[in-house]
């Protein structure tokens, strides 16, 4: 059995084409693997998927390969669906094409219906089936946290930072974990998006701006926060985000985030993006394969990847 890795293979480029994907992939099918995956998004050349996919594709023995291809609208997205070989078992979507994959899909979870977008199509008796994994990975990250023993989610309030694509997914891990209450802080009213989405869990909504003195108050009193934002965004307000019970960064460039670094040096159960990526690729992984991936091996693969670069 021969693996086609990317990373491996002389002559494939980091980043395909969406033409250079579909001119190629049956000959790859033809020569290399049985089965094909990619992860697509633009840009997409930084995304650690291949490495994640293609290292548990061969650990677990898996005729299989997992590339890069830069696609970010939806008349891409669609082009890939419709001509596609079926040996193409399916795709991971990052930003910006997150919307138009649940919208292309021919059936989605409820999840990723109630979230409003998708990072995971999969080929499935009804067509093309759409998921957000991106829950899984945020919920690895809080499973984490819950082992600490020191932090109780159930009954809860918690802060989420940011309200794009990531805030979604945020908001529904946390009402599977039992919060209560969660408030949203961003620069706009435009965190006013994610009310509907929040009451519709049953949970309790408010927002505050980032500069609003009432959010020290708001932090001290939460479970966890958990930062969507870039790094650079987040680390004005780092002081007052460390004083809830935990952290949670989903953001892994650069790593760690000043936000991770300041809940480390009080001693603060925390977890990073690393983490939420490896536990999203997880629930992929099984979705793509059939198969869960070796314990704990997706998380060892990207760590050492991150602490070696």
């Amino acid at each position: 059995m021969t693996t086609l890795r990317p990373e491996l293979r002389p002559g494939i480029p980091s980043v395909l084409s969406v033409a250079e994907f579909l001119d190629t992939e049956a000959q790859w099918r033809a020569h290399a693997a049985s089965q094909i995956c990619a992860v697509l998004g633009r840009p997409i050349e930084h995304s650690l998927s291949p490495l994640l996919h293609n290292t548990g594709y061969e650990y677990a023995g898996i005729d299989s390969t997992y590339v890069r291809v830069e696609a970010g609208e939806g008349t891409e997205i669609r082009e890939l669906l419709q001509r596609s070989s079926d040996s193409v078992r399916g795709f991971s979507v990052t930003m910006p094409g997150k919307t138009a994959a649940l919208e292309l899909s021919d059936v989605a979870t409820e999840r990723a219906t109630r979230i409003g977008s998708a990072n995971t199509l999969v080929r499935h008796e009804d067509g093309w089936l759409s998921d957000n994994t991106d829950v899984d990975g945020v919920t690895a990250c809080l499973e984490y946290i819950a082992q600490s023993g020191s932090v109780r989610f159930a009954g809860s309030s918690a802060v989420v930072v940011g309200n794009g694509g990531t805030a979604r997914p945020a908001v529904a891990a946390l009402a599977a974990a039992g919060v209560e209450k969660i408030t949203v802080l961003a620069r706009s009213e435009r965190a006013l998006n994610l009310q509907s989405l929040v009451t519709e869990f049953g949970i309790k909504f408010a927002w505050k701006r980032l500069d609003d003195s009432a959010i020290t108050d708001i932090c001290a009193e939460a479970s966890t926060v958990i930062s969507t934002i870039p790094a650079h965004s987040a680390e004005p307000v780092v002081p007052v985000l460390i004083r809830a019970e935990s952290i949670i960064d989903v953001i892994y460039d650069p790593y760690p985030t000043p936000l991770l670094k300041a809940a480390a040096e009080r001693g603060l159960p925390h977890a990073d993006g690393l983490r939420m990526l490896a536990g999203q690729a997880e629930r992929q992984f099984e979705f793509f394969t059939g198969q869960r991936p070796p314990e704990g091996l997706l998380l060892k693969t990207v760590m050492e990847s991150r602490q070696q670069s």
